[in-house]
């Protein structure tokens, strides 16, 4: 299957083109052209086989392959977790939550992560934060549920915290350093310190997003899925956690 396809081994760094690589690339690039133009509901009604297809060896592909040194690779998996937090939310509540906090938090936080791979991660939580449903059920899911983590809470945080990411080195010490670098050097520090602002500018147009998408959602209320509480319960819950939080 494509899913399976996906975790073949990685390929040895030769320079040449290797056909695991591409197979990989082809497969990833298939399973998301599926679930890209799939309606919700039609996945949703495929059945268990399908569903456990999804959690058993998609997602498992999917956690393997964000760790690949291979940007391509990379890329493609997380372009893949938009459509399953959008069709497959409700069938995939747990995956999400660990998907989102042991991979995409820990890309952010990591100081070995490359500034490409948090830049693909950023760009990913923008692109679920522009559908104002996802964004909603996101908060109504796991940060109104008490069992799950603040998801959306920490989402907010950690962009936030990328926003802010390396403030101190491009107003201060660092512009006089780049007066003692010379040739490649320097042109290798403005380039580190091109690729940070551009970084810190893409996680403040995903955190206006949100704030876009909140807004949308208030405008245009949201109804939950089956499974989902709704936002009265929602709202009646924080109402309580405020309450509880003043005694």
């Amino acid at each position: 299957s494509d899913a399976q396809a996906t975790v073949l081994p990685h390929p040895a760094a030769n320079g040449d083109t290797d056909p695991a690589l591409e197979s990989r690339i082809l497969a990833l690039e298939l399973l998301l052209h599926t679930l890209r133009h799939s309606s919700g509901p039609c996945i949703l009604q495929a059945g268990p086989q399908f569903h456990y297809a999804i959690r058993q060896y998609l997602c498992v592909s999917l956690l393997k392959n964000t760790t690949s040194p291979d940007t391509t690779i990379v890329e493609l998996s997380l372009r893949l977790f938009v459509p399953l937090i959008r069709h497959f939310r409700s069938l995939l509540k747990t995956e999400i939550e660990a998907f989102v906090t042991n991979v995409f938090f820990v890309i952010l936080d990591s100081k070995n992560s490359t500034i490409q791979h948090k830049m693909l991660v950023v760009t990913l939580f923008d692109e679920i934060c522009s559908d104002s449903t996802t964004l909603a059920e996101i908060f109504l899911n796991y940060d109104c549920d008490l069992s799950a983590v603040d998801l959306f809470q920490r989402i907010v945080n950690a962009l936030g915290k990328v926003a802010r990411m390396g403030l101190a080195d491009a107003t201060g010490s660092g512009t006089s350093s780049l007066q003692f670098v010379a040739g490649a050097g320097a042109l290798r520090a403005e380039k580190t310190r091109q690729d940070h602002r551009d970084l810190r500018l893409a996680a403040m147009k995903a955190l206006r997003q949100i704030l876009a998408s909140l807004h949308s959602s208030i405008v245009t209320p949201v109804t939950s899925g089956r499974d989902d509480i709704s936002v009265d319960e929602a709202s009646l819950k924080l109402k309580k956690l405020i309450v509880n939080g003043e005694k």
